[in-house]
């Protein structure tokens, strides 16, 4: 037997280090530029963050809370609706849409908030049903210990919570509170994407454009001529002009070139997209 002591097992760390930090907004330039779609970027970003922080499972969620019609007469139950991407060890990657009625929104560590007047009615669910958006707030930022770290972001713009959620399995190295730190610096920076986004959702020129209009944009971006895009989209030059004429109005420009730059602009600053549709009157 050896005299020597056993070594004594390394104390964990307590200071976040700068290469985790880059990794993190590595990946948050990473969800930029895979596009706005988040059955795209949300099972990316789970991936990454599954192996960033050796987790076994990752989940990441938008949950929102809506009226539902109740079993009894003149009373009103609440829905809820959990749409998102989980992610496990093995790489097998599933989509969240739960719906649950009679739900608490303290089951899911929520408060509910404050009515505002920028989402006022929800959008139809997949039964049909709209209902009136009951906002929810995060009771705290994150949650979670040795195996389970929970970080709530708001998103009072569509009266929701976004959830990131990261598990380890009994037996696995434990978090630590670097972890715990690291995780809610993301969550924050990722957040701050959306916060943005809604502010600037309704000067946006792109919001709601016409799919006619999204095509004839989407082919002068790629280089294409009037009379290429015309072509293209079996209509005629006379058409292709005036929509042309309309994307001038609609971006405030007044030639090809300025346009072209604007556009441009806009989709190099996008921002990933929430799951949940917006209210109608956003």
């Amino acid at each position: 037997m050896s005299d020597r002591a056993a070594a004594p097992a390394a104390a964990p760390r307590t200071r976040v280090r700068l290469a985790d930090v880059r990794r993190l907004f590595r990946l948050i330039g990473d969800i930029r530029q895979l596009g706005a779609d988040p059955n795209v970027w949300r099972p990316h970003m789970a991936a990454r963050l599954r192996k960033l922080f050796d987790a076994e499972i990752v989940i990441s969620s938008e949950i929102h809370f809506r009226t539902a019609p109740s079993p009894a007469p003149g009373q009103t139950a609440l829905r809820m609706i959990d749409i998102g991407w989980g992610i496990d060890r093995d790489q097998g990657a599933w989509r969240i849409e739960t719906t649950r009625d009679n739900e608490s929104p303290e089951t899911y560590y929520l408060h509910v908030g404050q009515p505002t007047a920028a989402a006022p009615a929800a959008a139809p669910d997949a039964s049909g049903e709209a209902g009136q958006l009951v906002p929810v707030v995060p009771a705290r930022r994150v949650y979670g210990g040795t195996t389970f770290i929970l970080s709530q972001y708001p998103l009072p713009h569509a009266a929701a919570v976004d959830q990131l959620g990261l598990h380890r399995a009994y037996g696995d190295k434990p978090f630590t509170s670097v972890d715990h730190r690291l995780v809610r610096m993301f969550h924050t920076e990722l957040g701050r994407l959306w916060r943005r986004d809604a502010l600037r959702r309704a000067k946006d020129p792109e919001t709601a454009l016409p799919p006619r209009l999204q095509q004839t944009l989407a082919e002068l971006l790629a280089g294409s001529s009037e009379k290429q895009i015309a072509l293209k989209l079996s209509l005629s030059r006379h058409t292709i002009h005036n929509y042309v004429k309309a994307l001038h109005q609609r971006f405030g420009v007044s030639s090809r070139g300025e346009l072209l730059a604007r556009a441009g602009k806009e989709r190099e600053t996008f921002t990933p997209q929430l799951s949940m549709e917006l209210p109608r009157d956003l």
